[in-house]
């Protein structure tokens, strides 16, 4: 017998998942209102932080809030370093000479 949509439909119904719980919260939902809660405690208890945790905190939190930016680098510092390399290659070998 070929699995065809109407052949599964069938085995569908005789699954024993049984239907799916559309009232249950998310993992997502879960982890966002864990995240609201730590945080919430943070803000509440950040005396109690010691400098150190308190920097931790920061730089892990501000990896989220703030974007991310790439390095620019314009026409005169790609001209200097060009410059550089080009020193760099022209070079004796041997320092002794």
């Amino acid at each position: 017998m070929p699995f065809d949509p109407k052949t599964a439909r069938n085995a569908g119904k005789k699954s024993k998942r049984g239907p799916a719980k559309k009232d249950e919260l998310s993992i997502k939902e879960k982890m966002e209102l864990l995240y609201e809660k730590v945080l919430d405690d943070l803000l509440v208890n950040q005396e109690k932080l010691t400098k150190t945790e308190r920097v931790k905190v920061f730089m892990t939190l501000s990896n989220y809030i703030f974007p991310k930016t790439k390095s620019v680098r314009d026409k005169f510092t790609l001209e200097q370093l060009k410059e550089k390399n080009e020193d760099l290659f022209n070079q004796d070998p041997d320092p002794t000479r």
